[in-house]
């Protein structure tokens, strides 16, 4: 049985996953899940996720969510090698860091920018937070 991912495509996280996915070469099952029409509150998806978020996915009888959790499971689960999430843990801690940066630097200012336009009704971003937003998008990590 494949590995059933719940998302919509357009999403950033659910992407990762997909790209997961790919770089595995595993099969699986893409079941869209559109959020903005409230499709995450479904007896299906919340029988697997109680926090209705996506990506979701499903392997066999275990489910777990967020894309970070979802991809490490995936590559210890299915990767041949340790190529995409080393074993060395100093390697792993600058896969993880990569990993986390949208969900502790990017995400956060994105949504400081965004959520006065999105949900306020503001017409423009304020400079300041457009400046972070730009900012953390151009970091580039030391490959030290």
């Amino acid at each position: 049985m494949p590995v059933k991912l719940y998302g919509i495509d357009g999403s950033p996280a659910v992407r990762a996953t997909l790209l997961t996915l790919k770089a595995l070469n595993l099969e699986f099952e893409f079941k869209e899940v559109n959020p903005i029409a409230g499709e995450q509150y479904s007896p299906e998806v919340l029988k697997l996720n109680p926090l209705h978020t996506v990506p979701t996915i499903q392997d066999g009888n275990f489910a777990i969510w967020d894309s970070h959790a979802i991809n490490s499971y995936l590559v210890d689960e299915y990767g041949k090698d340790d190529s995409l999430y080393p074993k060395d843990l100093e390697k792993r801690a600058v896969v993880n860091q990569r990993m986390y940066f949208d969900c502790g630097v990017l995400f956060p200012k994105m949504g400081a920018a965004l959520v006065p336009v999105v949900r306020q009704g503001a017409k423009t971003v304020a400079k300041h937070l457009e400046d972070s937003l730009v900012e953390a998008s151009n970091t580039t990590p030391c490959s030290c």
